[in-house]
């Protein structure tokens, strides 16, 4: 139930009871004091009456009292009946003496009734009763004469009663429309003076619910009422600042946590950094150390097959003096005379790397060292290789390079990249120029390298070959020769699909172009998609 119902049911309630109360005190008053006026006028007619009867002379008769009797109750239309009892006032009468019952009722004949002696105590009051709308009125008369008699006269109430029966229905309808108008009337004003306003300050509650603080009320009169709308107004003002503050303060904490989140990404990007630049550093010295050890390992080797290696190269050099060999076996003669050539080259540039490698630098053809490349892979093994797409977009003209050092690596990646396919699948070589740097890629259609093995392929003795099918000192002396000319080598891999090693080296020799991307001794990259 609302407020306004309560108030309304209070009032209705209040008025009611007030206008019943005040309605049955007035009706009782009323008639009270009604029938006090009718029963005066009675008791005073009555003692005229008895004042009359006692100013009769004794030698009256019974019928003068009966006429008498009969002109009051003419002259008074409200007497329904008067009697009169005379009798012997003393108790020594002779007992044959009669009492006398004079009785004169309306609209009849006065009745007189002799009665025997009856002696009585001596009446010394007058009795008065009211029953129903007759009001009975008993007096003692002293009649002239050895005589005493009472009167009783009955008096009709049914005009008061009437009166009364009327003014109370009145009574009733003027009390019922005084509620009905004072209900209404104090109802209108307490919802005009009281509830209106504090609706409108339950609406405004409402609203700043939703969020509207920027609501207000009317003061209106200087009241309760009014009080309490200035300090719901107050109150808002207050809220409205510290809101306001608030979210100027959430404005300024999010600008400050904003600025501390990117300060701590660029701190934890430049210590991710620094760690990755750490893991490099010990990959590198650790690559450093393995590959001093392979050092030891070089020069020893290159001591124990260095004195083979020339013998082998002396026979080699006899057999070709000989005039009668035929052409294709002079030709392999003379690739076998090239090789060796080449592995004592290499073992002295593994000699040299110990002590620090240091490349020539002379114009190279490009198309020619790779395909010297491609022909030295395809020939190390009696049943031959899978055919090699070799495709050299632009042929610098000028290319400086160490050529023998960049053919050891593409062999390197030449016999890597056979190994992957396994005799069923596609090599391709491809090179050109790009921004100032000569690209080269070598690319086989493989199982290709799982993640967790790109970040450790160019380490020294890491293999991903079984046991005893690698040395793992293929791609870590391809990444050593590719920095000692002045380049890098890289990896894209998908396992299932392949994978490319593409080596980058300036186009004259010397450093790497600044400008271009540039891959550490331990960068890889993973690419996502083969080799075309």
């Amino acid at each position: 139930m609302t407020i306004r119902s309560k108030v309304w049911l209070l009032v209705a309630v209040t008025a009611a009871a007030t206008a019943g109360v005040t309605l049955w005190v007035r009706i009782y008053a009323m008639r009270a004091e009604l029938t006090r006026q009718a029963q005066s006028s009675a008791e005073e007619i009555a003692d005229d009456i008895k004042q009359n009867l006692e100013r009769f002379d004794p030698d009256a008769e019974e019928r003068d009292y009966a006429i008498a009797l009969s002109n009051y109750i003419n002259r008074h239309p409200r007497i329904q009946r008067l009697q009169l009892m005379v009798e012997h006032d003393t108790p020594s009468s002779p007992p044959t003496s009669p009492s006398v019952r004079i009785v004169a009722p309306r609209g009849e004949s006065p009745e007189i009734t002799r009665l025997p002696y009856l002696p009585r105590e001596p009446i010394v009051y007058a009795r008065k009763a009211a029953e129903g709308d007759v009001y009975t009125v008993q007096r003692f008369v002293d009649l002239e004469g050895p005589w005493q008699a009472t009167l009783l006269m009955r008096w009709s109430l049914s005009p008061v009663q009437s009166l009364i029966n009327v003014t109370e229905r009145w009574s009733l309808i003027l009390s019922a429309v005084h509620l009905v108008l004072l209900v209404l009337l104090t109802g209108f004003l307490i919802n005009r003076v009281v509830l209106r306003r504090l609706g409108t300050l339950a609406a405004a509650m409402s609203d700043v619910e939703g969020g509207d603080l920027d609501r207000r009320v009317v003061v209106g009169s200087p009241d309760e009422v009014g009080r309490l709308s200035q300090g719901f107004n107050q109150m808002l003002d207050q809220l409205s600042n510290a809101h306001r503050e608030i979210r100027e303060f959430n404005l300024r904490l999010a600008h400050e946590v904003e600025m501390a989140t990117q300060d701590l990404s660029r701190k934890n990007l430049a210590l991710a950094q620094l760690n990755r630049l750490l893991n490099d550093l010990r990959r590198e010295n650790a690559s450093k150390v393995r590959l001093a050890t392979l050092g030891q390992l070089a020069a020893q080797l290159a001591h124990e097959i260095g004195t083979p290696l020339s013998s082998v190269s002396g026979h080699l050099q006899l057999a070709l003096l000989q005039r009668d060999l035929a052409p294709a076996l002079r030709e392999r003669l003379e690739v076998a005379t090239r090789e060796i050539g080449r592995i004592g080259r290499i073992v002295r540039d593994y000699l040299d790397s110990t002590r620090g490698l240091a490349p020539e630098h002379k114009v190279t053809s490009l198309t020619k060292l790779l395909q010297e490349a491609v022909e030295v892979t395809g020939g190390m093994e009696p049943s031959g290789r899978t055919s090699v797409l070799l495709d050299v977009n632009d042929e610098p003209p000028d290319f400086v390079t160490d050529p023998g050092l960049l053919r050891q690596i593409v062999i390197n990646l030449l016999s890597n990249a056979f190994d992957a396919i396994g005799g069923d699948g596609r090599v391709a070589v491809r090179a050109g120029v790009r921004n100032g740097m000569v690209d080269i890629e070598v690319s086989d259609t493989g199982a290709g390298i799982a993640a967790e093995d790109l970040r450790s392929i160019f380490e020294p003795f890491y293999t991903t070959k079984g046991r005893g099918k690698g040395t793992g000192l293929g791609l870590a002396i391809c990444r050593e020769l590719s920095k000692a000319l002045g380049g890098s080598i890289a990896v894209e891999s998908t396992p299932g699909k392949g994978s490319t090693f593409t080596v980058r080296l300036p186009l004259h020799g010397g450093s790497e172009d600044p400008h271009a991307p540039r891959l550490d001794s331990g960068a890889r990259r993973i690419s996502t998609g083969g080799v075309a």
